[in-house]
């Protein structure tokens, strides 16, 4: 761009900064992109040189707003950025960009102290997820904000509050994370690492957890490890409806009868979605009780399936159905990769079928 063309943008900023009830006519005068790019650029320069008069805040922040809805990508980014650093920045501007795509939000969302706690709970509302995901990460949001965040449940949302340490979270918002996180391993861990949670609330967490993170919480909580236990074997004998789960072991005893019952029986079971089914298949094919089954998976869930699997004797490759399918019915608390995979083929390597039907007998104990 020539000299003269830059100078002659650098006086139409002038001018607009001096005079800002002429801006928005001599902005559309500007008609070449470029120009128009250059010129929102100096205008937000100008703006954040120094605080503007009172009475220029607002056309100020008018004006670039219309200048960023004619802008590209990268140059509404570069405003943003000057804007978000800006302690006097006209706040309807600020506002606009922080509800603009991710890209241009995000650098709002982080940087900007001018947000207001009206803003935040108005972008908690009517922004898309990501908007929501990192207002989440912001430093030391309040509970209002917080709660408002919480309220749809989400479970990226949801864990980047958790991770937020900075955060006020209510007692109804750790509700909502915690019904959420039954299905969503890294919640829970996110959960876990809090140190804000109380004894309570960790003992709930803690039967959710695998044993390691359950080690953990125990030191840093001091919670009584034989209650967690307890609580996590009343959960397992009793989230099965009575009903139900006599419908199950008569339809399993059925197919005992009828020379049906087998290791495809568990699993076509399984994917079907008939977990009580497949609790009192696997029993019956391990020769243990469901009830020894389902305190064994309640406390070792990858040990618990691995040995099932061995006791069995199913494929090993039914292993990663089983786990993954009661992973999402939150009965295992791990995912299928690192310590769980390596205890799993620890499993598969060390045991056979009457030895691993004798510890999965012993594991259940507690029935």
């Amino acid at each position: 761009m020539s000299s003269i063309t830059v100078n002659t943008t650098d006086r139409k900023s002038r001018t607009m900064a001096a005079k800002p009830a002429d801006a928005l006519h001599l902005l559309a005068t500007v008609r070449d992109p470029e120009k128009r790019q250059q010129l929102a650029l100096s205008v937000t320069e100008m703006c954040v040189a120094q605080p503007l008069a009172p009475s220029a805040e607002p056309i100020a922040g008018d004006l670039l707003i219309t200048l960023s809805t004619k802008s590209d990508l990268d140059t509404k980014v570069a405003m943003a950025k000057k804007l978000a650093n800006c302690d006097w920045a006209p706040h309807s501007a600020v506002r606009h960009f922080a509800f603009d795509q991710i890209e241009i939000s995000a650098i709002i969302i982080e940087k900007s102290d001018l947000l207001t706690q009206k803003d935040m709970i108005e972008l908690a509302e009517a922004g898309s997820i990501e908007h929501r995901r990192h207002l989440a990460m912001r430093a030391n949001l309040c509970l209002p904000v917080t709660d408002r965040l919480a309220e749809p449940g989400e479970p990226i949302v949801l864990r980047a509050l958790a991770n937020n340490d900075t955060a006020e979270i209510s007692e109804d918002t750790l509700e909502v994370c915690l019904h959420v996180a039954r299905e969503h391993p890294k919640l829970r861990e996110a959960l876990a690492r809090r140190h804000d949670l109380s004894t309570d609330y960790a003992t709930q967490l803690c039967i959710m957890l695998p044993e390691n993170w359950r080690e953990e919480l125990y030191r840093r909580f001091g919670l009584d490890k034989a209650k967690v236990e307890t609580l996590a074997v009343e959960a397992a004998l009793g989230a099965t409806p009575e009903d139900v789960d006599k419908n199950a072991a008569r339809e399993v005893q059925d197919a005992k009868d009828a020379g049906k019952l087998s290791g495809r029986f568990a699993m076509e079971s399984l994917k079907a979605g008939k977990e009580a089914v497949f609790d009192h298949a696997i029993a019956a094919l391990c020769d243990i009780k469901a009830s020894q089954w389902r305190v064994a998976l309640a406390m070792n869930g990858v040990r618990a399936a691995a040995m099932a699997c061995q006791a069995a004797q199913l494929e090993r490759t039914a292993y990663p159905i089983i786990h993954k399918t009661l992973q999402r019915s939150g009965r295992i608390h791990q995912a299928l990769e690192g310590d769980a995979m390596a205890a799993a083929a620890n499993v598969f390597r060390m045991y056979g079928p009457e030895k691993a039907a004798k510890v999965l007998r012993q594991m259940g104990t507690r029935a």
